[in-house]
């Protein structure tokens, strides 16, 4: 049972917040996960009264999701925002490895993804470390959440991870594979070139030494290989009859998400 601080306890008089921030279903959710769950927003405004900068609030269920997780997977952008003001950890991850701003990435909640990456002057105190590492926190797959959305091939969502400060040649942990790499990978030209705009590495390798032009020249977009060359990329000095999937241990040709759908 969740125990309040002095702090809480001395503002929490009513006798019933204790039995309600007691309760746990049999899944494992506590009376935050419900009102988020059931989008109660008065009832999840009253519980953040009294819990705000607690532990409370990054209790798990079983299936690791706090009610930030929820909040974000139900695209509940106001819930989150209230969330994320209270104090909630930005870096938890669930049973699959995705923090709340993966899950953004993976379902595409633009709005949910600004609430988590909202200006540093508005996050409260002691959150500005928790705000930069969710931006480089990798799931299972190895994947920080700018790749997620390089997969998803999501431009929009790129932008906001890249003007919030993540690292644009922050290679995934499998491959070694930059986010100009898995762009290549999905071909999405206007990824690519937005990438290069902003100053991604073009020569950039992957732990076998593949830089993105050679993942292109393997690829059936001529759009790609041009934009590269454009940026200062260098042909490909490989053996032309090398082929791409005789090397599919080291480099993945398929995308893969963990997703939840």
């Amino acid at each position: 049972m969740f125990r309040l601080g002095r702090q809480a306890a001395a503002v929490a008089p009513e006798a019933w917040l204790h039995h309600v921030l007691g309760f746990v279903t049999e899944d494992g959710d506590t009376a935050l996960h419900l009102a988020v769950i059931h989008e109660h927003e008065a009832f999840l405004d009253s519980i953040l009264q009294y819990t705000q900068g607690t532990d409370y609030l990054d209790i798990q269920n079983d299936l690791g999701q706090t009610a930030l997780h929820i909040a974000v997977i139900l695209g509940a952008s106001s819930f989150v925002g209230k969330l994320v003001s209270a104090g909630a950890g930005l870096c938890v991850q669930e049973k699959g490895g995705q923090t709340a701003l993966h899950l953004a990435c993976r379902e595409g909640w633009r709005e949910c993804a600004q609430q988590l990456l909202a200006p540093l002057a508005t996050q409260r105190p002691g959150q500005g470390d928790s705000f930069r590492a969710q931006l480089d926190c990798t799931n299972y797959d190895g994947y920080i959440p700018l790749h997620v959305a390089i997969l998803r091939k999501d431009l929009d969502m790129v932008s906001l991870l890249i003007s919030g400060g993540s690292d644009l040649n922050k290679p995934e942990l499998s491959c070694g594979r930059s986010p100009l790499h898995l762009a290549v990978e999905s071909q999405s030209p206007e990824v690519v070139e937005f990438l290069l705009r902003a100053g991604a590495d073009p020569e950039a390798r992957m732990y076998v030494g593949y830089t993105p032009m050679y993942s292109a020249k393997h690829r059936p977009n001529q759009k790609i290989p041009q934009l590269l060359r454009e940026f200062g990329s260098e042909e490909a000095d490989w053996d032309s009859e090398e082929s791409v999937d005789s090397n599919s241990e080291e480099e993945y040709d398929d995308i893969v998400i963990n997703c939840g759908h």
